[in-house]
């Protein structure tokens, strides 16, 4: 009898030995936590009745929020204002200040999509013709005797002369 009796206390002494307690948020912080949809914007005032420090899970977002004592806010922003901000047009970097100091700067040279400057000539040639040449340097030489221009309306012009030659000018 005596061996049960020490085989029972044993068992229940390694019962208590390898229990688990478990800690809920509530423990640590002093605060509920609630759950649901109702809050699911910073400022919403509803549900109410919370205690200062509260915490709020939207269980279709996964966003946090808590009760600051007034209404609902997200637990983590960062809404620092634009300070000041320029474009360096040199070196294509855009700085923005933000609140507190903090300077961020973009380089924004893949953006730079713009083409250089380039020239198209037209010379009379003194002997009725003329000669237009293209930025990309193509050459289109035509009668000054001109009887029709047909603009093709993506960006050439068929020029037919008096003799019924034709010419494309691309522009």
């Amino acid at each position: 009898m005596n061996k049960k009796i020490i085989l029972l206390f044993s068992l229940l002494l390694s019962g208590f030995a390898f229990s688990q307690t478990t800690v809920t948020l509530q423990d640590q912080c002093n605060c509920e936590v609630l759950n649901g949809t109702a809050v699911s914007a910073a400022g919403a005032i509803t549900p109410s009745g919370a205690d200062t420090g509260d915490i709020y899970v939207n269980t279709t977002t996964g966003a946090i929020f808590f009760w600051d004592g007034d209404s609902w806010e997200l637990t983590s922003t960062d809404d620092q204002q634009l300070q000041n901000f320029g474009f360096n047009a040199g070196t294509n970097q855009l700085t923005l200040e933000i609140e507190n100091g903090n300077i961020v700067t973009v380089d924004l040279s893949a953006l730079n999509n713009t083409l250089a400057e380039t020239t198209s000539t037209l010379v009379d040639n003194g002997n009725g013709t003329f000669t237009y040449t293209n930025e990309v340097g193509g050459i289109t030489t035509f009668d000054s005797k001109i009887t029709t221009v047909v603009d093709n309306l993506d960006g050439t012009f068929d020029i037919t002369d008096d003799s019924g030659t034709t010419v494309t000018i691309d522009t």
